[in-house]
């Protein structure tokens, strides 16, 4: 009885730290719940292996490990998709009108890794984003990602360098969408990147050009290391 008592407790403190943790994190989160829905999955994943011993039967452990990661990954996708699927654009692009990088916001043929950059196919007619209404929120942006990054979410990721970048629309909303992930160094990384940037969802306001709202896309490459 004592026994099940102590893992109730020690079962409810590290959900309280989890719990913690995320909110936490999601101070400046529109959609904090897509952390939660990613912790779910990582954690149901590491239920189902903990089923398993790895010293005792390496082979069976080393079949279901696969099984079960590739289950993960697939959940996590699917988070993602379904995310990606339901959005709808509601600015429309000026084909005439495209931005430069000044101020730390860099061009993508020439930019630090922390950068956040208008992607080159929507350079038309050059205007300095210094010149757009609310463009300092990009610097901010950038450092929500790179430094206030969910790393509870990949703390059991084996030591070394992740990388990948994100593409991504700010609507005349504000909003974060079209969300894509690519020259990826992991996919579980990469997923995660993505679903953090939409449950950071959006600029606290649009971006705004000439008095009127805009629609923009960016390219944001993230690089953690771990030790």
């Amino acid at each position: 009885m004592n026994q099940c008592f102590l893992l109730l407790v020690i079962a409810l403190t590290i959900s309280c730290i989890s719990v913690q943790k995320i909110n936490a994190q999601g101070k400046k989160l529109l959609n904090r719940n897509i952390l939660v829905e990613i912790k779910d999955i990582q954690n149901r994943f590491s239920d189902s292996i903990k089923r398993y011993d790895y010293k005792k039967d390496e082979v069976l452990y080393t079949q279901k490990y696969k099984l079960f990661y590739g289950e993960k990954l697939k959940n996590l996708k699917d988070l993602y998709q379904s995310i990606y699927d339901k959005e709808v654009i509601i600015g429309k692009i000026d084909p005439n009108l495209s931005f430069k990088a000044t101020n730390g916001v860099q061009i993508e043929n020439n930019v630090p890794q922390t950068e956040i950059i208008p992607l080159e196919a929507e350079k038309k007619k050059s205007i300095d984003i210094a010149e757009v209404e609310n463009y300092q929120q990009l610097a901010e942006l950038k450092k929500q990602l790179t430094v206030n990054f969910p790393v509870y979410l990949i703390e059991d990721f084996a030591g070394g360098i992740y990388r990948c970048k994100l593409n991504f629309t700010i609507d005349v909303d504000g909003k974060f969408k079209k969300v894509k992930y690519s020259e990826s160094s992991d996919t579980e990384f990469s997923i995660i990147s993505g679903l953090f940037l939409y449950a950071i969802g959006g600029l606290e306001k649009p971006l705004i050009y000439k008095d009127k709202p805009i629609i923009q896309t960016f390219a944001q490459p993230i690089v953690l290391r771990f030790e």
